[in-house]
């Protein structure tokens, strides 16, 4: 084919291929890209395919977003290891009689490692302390677990969260976070949507997080995906000594936080960030 100077290909097979210039870009549709260069109604329609992906029934969905330069930077990773590493040492005189406690009630190894999704969909052994005895199913999702019948020194594990301790080990060895989206099972990840799944996984999983500290930690990640969303794209130095402080008030009080207390924070975080504080 033979263009003339003011004409662009625009499309990938000869069937969807149009020439943009001022005499075939389809009229008040077209767009002035620059000089000698139009952009067609299809190549437009490319783009917003590009940039979201229509789901059923007739809504769009984004398509998952880059994560803030904090998430993935090394001075997070530092201050991640070296706190991890001090809270572990810290927190020994707490978690050595328990692992002691739990493996008289239980019988079994008192760490129990669990296979949960990671950075980039990548899997590890998240470490925790037994709360559980070897016959319930390590698999149960949240609504199932609450149907379990708890002796005392499960529920008192469980509602302190000093189960949770061990996962200091794995801030320290790098595959969490101290603040994150929370690391999923594997088996329940795969029944999640799979952009979902992406848009999590991009940063490392952490101990704790929005989802963790809100109101919906009752139910599943997937229920209420705004709050690890909402993390994903406003992550920063400040939001995550945000959400430490919430965790150790919520473990005093249990005032959860909202999803308009988070958008408020997020919101705070990006007017700050565009005026240059």
């Amino acid at each position: 084919e033979h263009l003339t100077t003011d004409q662009k290909v625009v499309g990938s097979s000869p069937a969807e291929r149009t020439t943009a210039s001022p005499r075939n870009c389809g009229g008040l549709f077209s767009f002035w890209a620059a000089p000698g260069v139009f952009i067609s109604p299809w190549s437009f329609q490319v783009m917003l395919r590009f940039l979201f992906l229509e789901s059923p029934p007739g809504r769009l969905r984004v398509l998952a977003m880059e994560p803030t330069h904090w998430s993935l930077s090394r001075r997070r990773a530092v201050v991640d290891r070296c706190s991890a590493a001090l809270l572990s040492l810290l927190t020994l005189p707490l978690v050595l009689p328990c692992l002691v406690i739990s493996a008289i009630r239980f019988r079994a190894n008192p760490v129990f490692r669990q296979e949960r999704v990671g950075l980039h969909q990548q899997t590890f052994l998240l470490p925790k302390i037994r709360s559980l005895p070897t016959t319930t199913s390590s698999t149960l999702d949240k609504y199932s677990l609450n149907a379990v019948t708890y002796g005392r020194w499960t529920r008192l594990l469980r509602r302190t969260h000093i189960d949770e301790l061990p996962q200091l080990w794995s801030v320290a060895a790098g595959n969490m976070s101290l603040v994150g989206p929370r690391p999923e099972m594997v088996a329940l990840s795969s029944t999640f949507d799979p952009d979902f799944v992406e848009m999590r996984t991009s940063v490392l999983p952490g101990m704790t997080g929005t989802w963790q500290i809100s109101e919906a930690s009752s139910e599943l990640i997937n229920e209420s995906p705004e709050f690890d969303r909402i993390y994903v794209e406003s992550a920063s130095a400040k939001l995550d000594f945000w959400i430490l402080c919430r965790t150790i008030q919520i473990l005093g009080s249990g005032d959860v936080i909202t999803l308009v207390d988070l958008k408020e924070r997020a919101d705070h975080k990006t007017q700050h960030n565009l005026i240059g504080g």
